[in-house]
């Protein structure tokens, strides 16, 4: 099965973080919580998001087996079986994981998991006024980034 990721170039961010209010519609986030986080690092913007690493190390670091990976790549809480102790969030060498209070659980992107499995994109790409966020098979968007 197709691997599938996101991209954001961030040379075409603008920073409007639409992204960001997408990504909390779609999840029902309250205050706090931003599975997307654009930071603005004059005169950058910079995306912070979930790459769903290979070798996730977030997965490594859960010693309650509560995060794992689907057969489409996309790296996946068990809320349930998360206990709080934010050894993952030490992992990630992104700082996409996230340490969600009010649940008392780690939390971060699942690509839209529910949207994706219904062939839709996450919500994050379907709101970039720029397209700077691009997704799809893993293989496809490398290959479009040596020929463009």
């Amino acid at each position: 099965m197709p691997k599938y990721s996101l991209l954001f170039r961030k040379k075409d961010c603008m920073g409007c973080h639409a992204c960001e209010v997408a990504c909390k519609q779609e999840h029902s986030l309250p205050v706090g919580p931003r599975l997307v986080r654009v930071l603005e690092k004059a005169p950058d913007f910079i995306p912070i998001y979930c790459h769903h690493c290979a070798k996730a190390p977030c997965i490594e670091a859960c010693p309650e087996k509560a995060i794992s990976k689907n057969e489409m790549g996309v790296v996946l809480i068990t809320k349930e079986l998360c206990i709080g102790c934010m050894a993952c969030v030490d992992a990630c060498p992104f700082g996409a994981m996230q340490f969600f209070e009010e649940e008392g659980t780690a939390v971060k992107c699942d690509l839209c998991i529910d949207r994706i499995s219904m062939g839709r994109a996450p919500a994050c790409a379907c709101v970039c006024p720029t397209g700077c966020i691009v997704y799809g098979q893993t293989k496809a968007i490398l290959d479009a980034m040596v020929d463009g």
